[in-house]
């Protein structure tokens, strides 16, 4: 029983292991009362009793449990509003327990908590409590990882971020031992460039030599450069889906030539000559690629390349994004990139790319 929430009744429904349409029934009501609730009229350690208890009903085997326990977790976020702050440690750590479901509709509810709690409060504060998960076993949740901070930076001004610092924690996975977790880094890396200014890209450059050099991983830098140089970012669908700016092909589908060819996309698949110790071999390596875009060189010394930021109409937007995407561009010739480091970012913070890479 948790006072103003959970009555005793309900209670036992919820934790009723015999029956689970009692449990997804209870889950069901309490839905229902959540959404009702005057929030402050509720004792915070009542809402603190009530976090605590969530994590029960996320490790049910019941599918509808499950994914009716995340509904009701982006509810109480919503309630909370700006008190949210007061609780976001405890609701990133129930949140986490979540990553790497294999149900595609329940990846979308536990990403947008993140995208709640992320655009309610400061985006690094947030993700610096997510990103030690990248050290998971599980790939699925090292891939679920490096999508919410794209996320993130797809939907947020490059300012919130401490970007240098992120090159370093992401760089390793560059290398990881799982091609959709080295796609998702390979992607993010393409964003990072993007976001990083001329003459400041010294930490990104830095943070692959290092993997390069002690991962053993042969290659990484030229298929990063390889990324950048197809001038497509990737981008987020209308439903806040994180779309990849390089097509890679199922295992099946390596040899097509539908898919092209270059260094990037040989190390998604192949991985280059790496001897990681990241490598996490408990797991069949099974995973199926999908994906979208990407950008150019990492020096700062290459030819002038066009970057035009889509107008937007929408293609870019989270579903909680009403604005627009601003345009810019400069003289040289070349590809459409299809995002900005966020659509929020002031005139001021977006600077037109006609300086020399």
């Amino acid at each position: 029983m948790i006072p103003g929430l959970i009555s005793r009744e309900l209670q036992v429904l919820l934790l009723d292991l015999k029956n689970y349409q009692n449990r997804t029934n209870g889950v069901e009501e309490l839905k229902h009362i959540l959404s009702e609730v005057d929030m402050k009229s509720v004792p915070s350690g009542s809402i603190e009793e009530f976090i605590n208890f969530l994590p029960r009903l996320l490790d049910d085997s019941n599918f509808k449990v499950l994914y009716g326990t995340l509904q009701v977790l982006n509810l109480l976020i919503q309630k909370l509003d700006t008190g949210v702050d007061r609780y976001f440690q405890q609701i990133v750590s129930v949140a986490l327990k979540a990553l790497g479901d294999t149900h595609t509709i329940t990846r979308n509810e536990y990403m947008n908590v993140f995208r709640q709690l992320i655009t309610t409060l400061a985006p690094q504060q947030v993700l610096d409590l997510v990103i030690g998960n990248l050290k998971h076993k599980n790939s699925r949740v090292r891939e679920d990882v490096l999508n919410i901070i794209m996320a993130a930076m797809l939907s947020h001004p490059r300012k919130d971020f401490n970007i240098p610092k992120l090159c370093f924690e992401v760089a390793p996975y560059l290398a990881d031992s799982k091609r959709k977790v080295r796609h998702a880094a390979l992607e993010l890396f393409a964003v990072f460039d993007y976001c990083l200014d001329t003459g400041k890209k010294q930490p990104l450059m830095k943070a692959v030599d290092m993997v390069e050099l002690n991962e053993d991983a042969e290659g990484l830098m030229a298929a990063v450069q390889a990324r950048r140089a197809r001038h497509v970012l990737p981008k987020l669908s209308s439903e806040g889906v994180v779309e990849y700016g390089l097509v890679a092909p199922k295992p099946a589908h390596r040899c097509s030539l539908q898919y092209g060819s270059g260094a990037d996309l040989d190390w998604v698949m192949n991985g280059g000559r790496i001897s990681s110790a990241r490598s996490h071999t408990t797991e069949p390596d099974s995973d199926r690629l999908y994906g979208y875009g990407s950008l150019g060189s990492l020096t700062d010394d290459l030819p002038l390349q066009r970057r035009i930021v889509s107008a937007g109409k929408g293609k870019n937007k989270l579903p909680w994004e009403m604005s627009s995407f601003p345009s810019a561009e400069n003289d040289q010739q070349g590809s459409t990139l299809n995002i900005k480091c966020s659509e929020k970012v002031a005139s001021k913070d977006v600077r037109p790319l006609s300086k020399k890479m």
